[in-house]
């Protein structure tokens, strides 16, 4: 039997392995995920990603779980072993996230940034992208309004902020991926009415509604195919 270069066999782990700070190695496994936010396309969603990032700290096999910035990566610090198929793969799919393992070369490149503060964040810290995008959210939402001079910069500033101080709270609570879409088409919608009627009033808001709906091609219907018991509060008495 031909016998294996050493040499050979090492620059084969090179791209699994790295040494932490203590000059221990490490076992990092990076992947592929679809994380990017739709309202902030260049940032992850911290909603969406949260969830899995904590279920995969709390497992014994699991030093450490990372998303980077863009939303894009996770990458896993293993205690022992890569136990992608056993561990990480069950986690992904409980929390509807498809994932690709990456290539060597892939991992490699990844390694000289992995960890540098701004581009990758831990766990929980997903929150800090999860209330940036209540910030993009909130202007997103005012900015087309008072572009086109249907509220005034006063009215902006109040409803902006009302409605970024409600998804910075929302947005980094735990939720399955079914609950923020079923908030994401509901609540979420009826919390920014409410902001606005409070500020404008329901009548000018309906008009607005209608106004963006018309711009951005939308169905502006909030309350098609609600049941009894939902209530819309541009309907409400």
């Amino acid at each position: 039997m031909k016998k294996l270069n050493p040499m050979l066999v090492l620059i084969m782990l090179i791209p699994y392995w790295n040494m932490d700070a203590q000059g221990q190695s490490e076992i990092i496994s990076f992947y592929k995920v679809p994380l990017v936010c739709g309202a902030a396309p260049d940032i992850g969603c911290g909603s969406r990603a949260k969830p899995a990032l904590l279920a995969m700290e709390q497992n014994k096999a699991i030093s450490e779980a990372w998303l980077n910035r863009a939303g894009t990566v996770y990458a896993i610090v293993w205690k022992e072993k890569d136990l992608t198929q056993r561990v990480a793969r069950p986690i992904f799919k409980k929390h509807n996230i498809s994932f690709e393992e990456m290539n060597d070369s892939e991992s490699q490149e990844l390694l000289s940034t992995f960890r540098q503060d701004g581009k990758w964040l831990r766990g929980g810290d997903v929150d800090k992208l999860s209330i940036e995008e209540a910030g993009r959210i909130a202007e997103s939402t005012t900015g087309f309004l008072l572009e086109k001079n249907e509220i005034s910069r006063e009215e902006y500033n109040k409803i902006k902020s009302d409605i970024e101080d409600y998804f910075k709270k929302e947005l980094v609570k735990i939720r399955t991926m079914d609950e923020l879409i079923r908030d994401s088409q509901e609540a979420f919608i009826h919390a920014i009415l409410e902001v606005c009627i409070k500020h404008i009033g329901k009548e000018r808001t309906n008009q607005l509604v209608e106004k963006y709906a018309d711009h951005y091609g939308i169905n502006n219907d909030c309350c098609k195919g609600k049941k009894g018991n939902e209530s819309c509060p541009l309907q409400e008495t």
